[in-house]
């Protein structure tokens, strides 16, 4: 597997910012990670076992790596290690990555084409949808990915079908489990499509 580290990186804000948009351009994976973490180990063997070749930037081992923590923390809003990013995009943390590999987005990503620019996980939608690759729209358009906005509202319409369920199975003289049980369905099944496509 290919494992580097970026290149040394001169001290002040625009060039640390420039170098991370470089060494993600020119990588299709980058993790930035500390060489102690077990989350780390744990995003390192996911790609691994991908057969993914992958850069990681270990912070500990590096003399501007606080300097270029709190640029990620700048740029992503994630302090935490591992950081990830994959053909240019903000993945997150290692449960983050672990469930976009689960989801199929992580496998959508790679086959996407890299731009290299930083897709934010957060921010406003003008900011997102000028961040947002050829790739990620074609996924979006194509039903291989669903965007954030309609997976907080999958998400919400679970979470309400399901208090909805609760709410009527509770104050109901007589309780009826059939309508309990598909209450429950709808609602996990609702959420679910929001948890997993995004």
């Amino acid at each position: 597997m290919l494992r580097c580290s970026a290149p040394v990186l001169v001290v002040g804000s625009a060039n640390l910012e420039e170098a991370i948009q470089q060494t993600l351009a020119a990588d299709q994976v980058v993790i930035y990670s500390k060489s102690w973490c077990p989350y780390c180990a744990q995003c390192k063997a996911l790609f691994d076992g991908m057969s993914q070749p992958y850069t990681v930037v270990e912070l500990d081992e590096r003399e501007d790596g606080e300097q270029l923590q709190d640029m990620l923390l700048t740029m992503t809003q994630q302090r935490t290690v591992p950081n990830v990013f994959v053909a240019g995009q903000h993945i997150g943390g290692n449960d983050d990555t672990q469930q976009a590999a689960r989801s199929g987005k992580l496998a959508a990503l790679l086959e996407a084409k890299k731009d290299g620019r930083v897709v934010p996980t957060c921010g406003s939608t003008a900011t997102l949808k000028a961040a947002a690759t050829a790739g990620q729209l074609e996924a979006v358009r194509t039903g291989k990915m669903i965007t954030e906005t309609e997976a907080t509202v999958r998400k919400t319409a679970g979470l309400g079908v399901g208090l909805a369920t609760a709410a009527i199975f509770a104050t109901s003289g007589t309780p009826d489990y059939s309508t309990l049980s598909a209450g429950i369905f709808v609602a996990t099944s609702t959420y679910r499509t929001g948890a997993e496509y995004q």
